[in-house]
Parts: C-alpha cells; sequence; structure tokens
C-alpha cells in the first residue's frame, strides 16, 4: 500500500510539474486529421492551419495562440479548379461562425483562380477569438458558384484543455496531499521536524 501511494505521489507531481499541457498537445493530444472540409454545397475542400514558428501541430479548428499563422486549402475536384476563388478571414461573433463576409473581414486574398486546386496564405492573428475562413467560387460566366465556411478559434483555451488543466489540477492537489501525509508520518524516510520541542 505504502508504495502504491508513493508511486501516486510520484506520478501526480511528474504531471504537474514536469509536463505542461501544451506539450501535452504536442505529444499527440491533436492529431492532424486529413479530413478537416469545408462544405460546399454539393462540393468540398480541406481546411487546415498551422503556425510553423511555434509548434508542428496542423489544427482544424483551433490555432493555440495569436500572432503568425499559415491557412490552406485544398480542392481536388477538377471544376473548383477552374472557378475564380474569393477567399477572407472573418471575426466572427461567437463560435458558431456568424459573420457578415463584408463587414466582418479581418483580411481578404484577391480573386483568381488556382489550378491546382490549392493555396496556402500567411495571417496574422492579433487578436484571440472566434474567426471563420469564408470562401466562394465562381465559374467564369457567373452560372454556378460554390460558398462554404469554416468556423475556427485562436488562442482560445479549447474544451480539451479546459479539462487537461482541471485534470492537472487534481493529479497535483491529490499527489500533493498523499505525498504531505506520508511525510508528516514519518514513511517517506524522514519526518518534519518539530520545532516546538525545546533541544
Amino acid at each position: 500500500m505504502k508504495k502504491r501511494l508513493i508511486g501516486l505521489a510520484a506520478f501526480a507531481f511528474l504531471l504537474a510539474a514536469g509536463v505542461a499541457p501544451r506539450d501535452a498537445q504536442a505529444a499527440g493530444w491533436h492529431y492532424y486529421d486529413p479530413e478537416c472540409p469545408i462544405a460546399l454545397g454539393t462540393k468540398s475542400m480541406k481546411f487546415v492551419a498551422m503556425q510553423p514558428k511555434k509548434s508542428v501541430d496542423r489544427e482544424c479548428v483551433a490555432l493555440p495562440d495569436i500572432g503568425a499563422s499559415v491557412i490552406v486549402l485544398d480542392a481536388a475536384d477538377n471544376e473548383l479548379r477552374d472557378m475564380t476563388w474569393d477567399i477572407r478571414v472573418l471575426r466572427a461573433k461567437d463560435e458558431s461562425g456568424a459573420a457578415d463576409p463584408e463587414a466582418d473581414a479581418v483580411s481578404r486574398l484577391p480573386l483568381q483562380k488556382f489550378r491546382n486546386g490549392m493555396v496556402n496564405f500567411d495571417q496574422d492573428f492579433r487578436q484571440a477569438g472566434n474567426y471563420v475562413l469564408y470562401v466562394k467560387l465562381t465559374s467564369d460566366d457567373g452560372a454556378r458558384s460554390y460558398e462554404g465556411r469554416h468556423p475556427f478559434s485562436v488562442g482560445l483555451i479549447t474544451d480539451e484543455e479546459f479539462y487537461l488543466y482541471i485534470g492537472f489540477g487534481v493529479f497535483a492537489i491529490v499527489g500533493g496531499a498523499v505525498a504531505f501525509t506520508l511525510w508528516r508520518q514519518g514513511k517517506l524516510g524522514f519526518k518534519i521536524p518539530n520545532f516546538a520541542k525545546p533541544s
């Protein structure tokens, strides 16, 4: 029993002190999912965002920090490659992705075609919050168009990170209490000196 309590305390201490939530995330809490689609009616394209100066992680819905970022869009459909792309980053009013493409635009790429079906561009996020990647593709004659949105957050604590912080806090409290109890009982190899006793 004593060994189990000591093991639990050591494990809790290592978790609380030695592994930060961001380290745990980099170690595999978030995996890159190649299917991060933006629905465009009957069509779709893939979205991914990253911050290469800070991390190798690729994100679908949550960039961990503000600052320099890269957004990548990939459309495999040949029809989409022949269309003109209108790409904007919008500041969303909430996490649902509600935003006006005209009034809430943070940045906008020049209208153009991407014949290889892929575009990547730099985006410097200066404020934490909710954002939307807005894209509209239009044929040369204007007869066909596809419009899509992909909400994501920047610099906000995600649900996973929130529960991770709670878990670290619980481990720290439990581990600290167990270690302190064993220390007071002299089961860690030494006792707390009694300074109230006269020498």
